[in-house]
């Protein structure tokens, strides 16, 4: 496994949780806009050290999820912004340019906390 990008939950915006009801987790660095922030869950900012791609794994904490699309826009934003979105619907086309895919079941509001690690790893 070659790791990709490595950060951690440092802030839970006051609605993030409300985005993973509809199988969706918005990340954002910390330096997203107060009122983006309210819906993000947010981490410092780190280097995006190669393309995160189909084939790949999004892990969460201990759990790791097969990523199945990646939006045209993805290894931009998060290289430059520490912004995407996670869907885990297993699509195999993004379905925004700055959303990513993942095959699994969404993570619960005790799963995801401050000190949650976020990873992308490419096999």
């Amino acid at each position: 496994m070659t790791m990709l990008y490595q950060t951690q939950v440092t802030k839970i915006g006051e609605f993030a949780a409300e985005a993973l009801d509809d199988n969706m987790m918005i990340l954002f660095d910390d330096n997203a806009p107060a009122d983006v922030a309210d819906y993000c869950y947010i981490h410092p900012h780190a280097a995006l050290l190669d393309d995160i791609k189909v084939g790949g794994d999004f892990v969460l904490g201990q759990t790791r999820f097969p990523i199945t699309a990646v939006g045209d826009v993805v290894n931009q934003n998060l290289g430059e912004l520490g912004h995407i979105t996670i869907r885990f619907d297993g699509a195999d086309e993004a379905e925004y340019p700055g959303t990513v895919h993942v095959s699994g079941t969404c993570p619960t509001v005790p799963e995801l906390e401050i000190g949650t690690e976020i990873t992308f790893e490419l096999n």
